[in-house]
């Protein structure tokens, strides 16, 4: 076959040869699809719909509106109300630099307390007073630093850790880690 393919080459040339083959090769294609295919229908395209991107709509911030305090009415002079000031001890602090200070000064404050009684801290950092207020009270190494101790953190936490007491929330942080 090959050498019948170099003969018809050579007598027709390369390009009339494979134009040849493709008329061929278009009608018998063209036959065995009509034999053997349903006839394809010719469907018109589609209008394409544009595409729409979507719109960034930005949020509307609410705006907060302060209520006011409806003030009694007053009748005479004797109901004049007595306005006491009140002090919030337990201020919530968001910032992580006032919490910082709060903890600092709060700490000074108990230990110049705890020094004016008497009172060491070794005397506050039994095993005894630990186990109760951070397993039991479930109370924060900060708390006892805080309200009970007057001194930092971290010596509560150390000290705790000498004496085998964990906090709740260092026991959760040791399972989390996938410790004990």
């Amino acid at each position: 076959m090959e050498s019948d393919l170099q003969g018809l080459v050579a007598k027709y040339g390369m390009r009339d040869l494979y134009n040849g083959l493709q008329v061929i090769m278009k009608k018998e294609y063209d036959f065995l699809c009509s034999h053997f295919q349903k006839p394809v229908e010719v469907q018109t395209p589609l209008e394409v719909a544009p595409i729409v991107q979507p719109v960034k709509v930005k949020k509307v911030r609410k705006e907060r509106v302060k209520k006011s305090v409806p003030q009694p009415e007053v009748v005479n002079e004797e109901s004049i109300l007595e306005i006491k000031e009140v002090v919030v001890t337990d201020k919530i602090y968001r910032d992580p630099k006032e919490m910082k200070e709060y903890q600092k000064k709060a700490e000074d404050d108990k230990r110049k307390e705890n020094e004016a009684a008497g009172i060491q801290l070794n005397q506050i950092l039994t095993k005894e007073n630990l186990k109760q207020w951070v397993e039991t009270d479930g109370r924060t190494y900060a708390w006892v630093a805080r309200e009970k101790a007057g001194c930092p953190e971290t010596q509560v936490a150390a000290t705790a850790q000498m004496m085998g007491i964990k906090s709740k929330i260092s026991k959760r942080r040791g399972i989390l880690m996938g410790g004990k």
